[in-house]
């Protein structure tokens, strides 16, 4: 009989310990939140799987934030040089502490003249910026980057 609770016991734990591992997948559209099986990001829309089986599509320029396998992603101002004033995108979250919160940005960028040999090809750009209650704080840059980055627990080589 003892032997028997004891396996029961260990079961259930195990259970338990499963359950709580799985990430929840979640998309916020303006006043609806959409909870779903996996989230896909596509070039325009996200396509999410839903636990019926049916597949939802939404374009990426509506939605306000989403998570998914364990990523968090929300729509924040773009604060880069060139960029309109009212320009947003999703951005990903990356750590908080004291209030301030860290976001890598990633984009798709070329630069440079065709005419005078300066063409760089498109590459993928990385940035990150600083957040204080959904507000644009700090942009983080070679320049500020090893105070920064430390402060986030984030190692600088």
């Amino acid at each position: 009989m003892k032997k028997l609770s004891v396996l029961l016991i260990l079961v259930m734990s195990v259970l338990l310990l499963k359950a709580g591992g799985e990430a929840t997948s979640y998309v916020t559209v303006g006043d609806k939140t959409y909870f779903c099986e996996t989230v896909r990001s596509g070039l325009l829309n996200l396509n999410l799987s839903m636990s019926d089986g049916t597949i939802l599509k939404v374009p990426l320029n509506k939605v306000d934030s989403y998570s998914s396998k364990g990523r968090l992603f929300e729509r924040l101002p773009v604060m880069c040089p060139g960029a309109p004033a009212n320009c947003t995108a999703l951005m990903e979250y990356v750590t908080s502490r004291n209030g301030l919160r860290l976001y890598k940005y990633c984009k798709v960028q070329e630069h440079g003249d065709l005419c005078i040999n300066t063409y760089k090809k498109a590459h993928l750009e990385i940035e990150f910026f600083v957040f204080k209650d959904g507000k644009f704080y700090l942009p983080v840059n070679q320049a500020n980057a090893e105070a920064i980055l430390p402060f986030f627990g984030i190692k600088v080589n």
